[in-house]
């Protein structure tokens, strides 16, 4: 019988038809890196197989001589085609020059050459039996040729194993789970055959390194599917890493999300999860528009967004590295440029126009009116000198939040405003109350302590000629749950007009929309700074305890009688210290 089907060719097919698939797996993943190195490899390696089952099948020393020609000539590449998936995965295919490629390339060829060539075969092998061994394979004599083949072939390999180590360690073993697939991927084939030309097969006369390669084969599409050898490469980490501001997500070429740090997850309100289409996290702004927006987080830090391509050595694009940048302390310094600009030329403006008006009254020299107008001349001075002062806090702050934070006593704080509070107003009811030594992590103390008072001024303004029995209670509480110490000012006047509130909440002045001065963007400043929120609520409600006991400002611990009509007017909330 010419050729029967053996157990040891039916493993052989099976062995070639897992190569198909692998083939067929590196193909549809060829826009990937490393998509057509596998692909190849694979595709001599299943084609090797296939000639080496037909081979085990055959009864005849001259057809078995043919197959076993075709056999070693398609094994011969291996090694290199290993190699240049080796190189390509550790993004090193620059030092792949064409001349280099050409050199490698010249000792698998010489080798085919020698094997195909009938004069130069015994070079390579040769057999001196005219009878097929009793397990179906040729016995083979091998050359000097063959084993300076072997060394270079097992040398490659070694290289290849030694590559892909050294980026384990170089990458911190970030990916130490690819680095391991693709480090033992190699070894069953490698021992199959060294058992083989020691004379150690498991089947004597048989080699087993293309079957055994199937196993290097399941490895690999382990290393595809289960840890996404082929999306998530450590280069991509690497050169995501290279263009990382202070958070970073990084995107397959189908802009999903497939890995991200803590700081991302952090900033954005959608914390980022592999899978997740880039979409939801960024909702009001396309994927090509995303290039240098701000984004802000719940501790009104704001970050940039820079897009970067992450491309493979062919030039090809694999993903997208989203970089978050902490521009906070800019963003708030053109803020506070804007704001203060428009606003000292509204108020410089209009208090030099009604300055000029009065004093051309004095230079008339008519005697009625110029005691009128030089009081009103030294009230809108007064004005500008308090915006000036106002002007010098604000350029104070540059910076504040980047300082390390340090626990401090929020009820002295709080305590000490109302004395002086007491003293410059003193047509004015002020208590505080609620806990005694709330401690807060603040970077600048003295900040909170402006905000307070800005508050009080501007309240304090607003209920001026509106209200006679002005009152305020200043509550502090520390909110275990929300781990925040918040301070809650109450009044019996009028809340803080809606226009300087809803500047706020834009974000800056304009023409139409503008509050009447810096005090209170002087005081949301100095919070958010020291990391805080400040918030408005003008609804009337009455505080719920008639009588409480708190913290005097003047240090007695007394009960007192809440004034009738109070309602909330702002909230300062504080990142609450854990030595509280």
């Amino acid at each position: 019988m010419p050729w029967e089907l053996t157990a040891l060719s039916a493993l052989g097919f099976v062995a070639a038809a897992v190569h198909t698939v692998l083939v067929a797996i590196g193909w549809r993943c060829r826009e990937s890196r490393c998509g057509i190195e596998i692909a190849a490899l694979h595709l001599v390696v299943g084609l090797s197989a296939l000639a080496y089952a037909i081979l085990l099948g055959s009864d005849s020393v001259a057809a078995q001589r043919q197959w076993w020609q075709l056999t070693f000539a398609l094994s011969s590449a291996v090694p290199m085609l290993w190699l240049l998936l080796v190189v390509q995965y550790v993004s090193r295919s620059q030092w792949l020059t064409r001349t280099r490629a050409a050199l490698l390339a010249v000792e698998p060829m010489i080798v085919i050459l020698a094997t195909l060539t009938s004069g130069s075969t015994n070079l390579v092998w040769s057999t001196s039996t005219e009878s097929v061994a009793t397990t179906g394979a040729l016995p083979i004599s091998f050359g000097p040729l063959y084993y300076a083949h072997i060394v270079i072939a097992y040398t490659a390999v070694v290289v290849g194993m030694g590559l892909i180590i050294l980026l384990g360690i170089r990458m911190s073993l970030l990916y130490w789970k690819q680095v391991a697939v693709l480090t033992i991927a190699p070894l069953p084939p490698f021992v199959s055959h060294m058992a083989f030309l020691f004379g150690m097969s498991p089947i004597p006369g048989v080699n087993l390194t293309a079957f055994a390669f199937t196993v290097t084969g399941i490895l690999l599409v382990a290393g595809l599917y289960h840890y996404d050898l082929l999306e998530r490469m450590p280069v991509a980490r690497r050169r995501a890493f290279e263009a990382m501001g202070d958070g970073l997500i990084v995107l397959s070429s189908d802009r999903v999300v497939v890995d991200a740090d803590e700081t991302a997850s952090r900033v954005l309100d959608s914390a980022p999860e592999s899978g997740m289409p880039v979409s939801e996290l960024f909702s009001d702004h396309g994927f090509e528009q995303l290039h240098g927006t701000t984004v802000t987080d719940a501790n009104n830090l704001a970050y940039d967004v820079r897009v970067s391509k992450l491309t493979d050595g062919r030039g090809e694009e694999v993903g997208y590295a989203l970089a978050l940048r902490d521009v906070t302390g800019r963003h708030r310094y053109e803020q506070r440029l804007e704001v203060a600009n428009r606003i000292l030329r509204h108020n410089l403006r209009n208090d030099m126009n009604v300055v000029r008006g009065y004093a051309d009254v004095v230079a008339t020299g008519s005697t009625t009116n110029v005691e009128d107008a030089a009081e009103s001349i030294l009230d809108r001075t007064d004005d500008l000198l308090t915006v000036s002062d106002k002007a010098r806090k604000v350029s104070q702050l540059n910076d504040t939040h980047s300082k390390s934070p340090a626990a401090h006593d929020v009820s002295e704080i709080v305590a000490s405003t109302v004395r002086n509070a007491r003293r410059a107003y003193p047509d004015a009811g002020f208590a505080c109350r609620g806990r005694a030594h709330a401690k807060a992590e603040l970077t600048d103390a003295t900040a909170i302590k402006t905000a307070i008072e800005e508050l009080i001024e501007l309240l304090v303004a607003e209920a001026e000629g509106s209200c006679d029995d002005l009152a305020f209670w200043i509550n502090v509480t520390a909110d275990n749950s929300a781990e925040t110490v918040t301070v809650r000012i109450e009044s019996n006047g009028p809340a803080i007009p809606a226009v300087d509130r809803e500047a706020l909440n834009v974000g800056s002045e304009t023409p139409l929309q503008h509050a009447e001065g810096l005090g209170l963007w002087l005081a949301y400043w100095c919070v958010i700074e020291n990391g805080g929120s400040l918030r408005f609520d003008d609804t009337d409600e009455s505080s719920n305890d008639e009588s409480a006991r708190g913290i005097d400002a003047d240090g007695d611990d007394r009960s007192f009688d809440a004034p009738q009509s109070l309602r909330t007017v702002a909230v300062i909330r504080l990142p609450r210290s854990e030595a509280d």
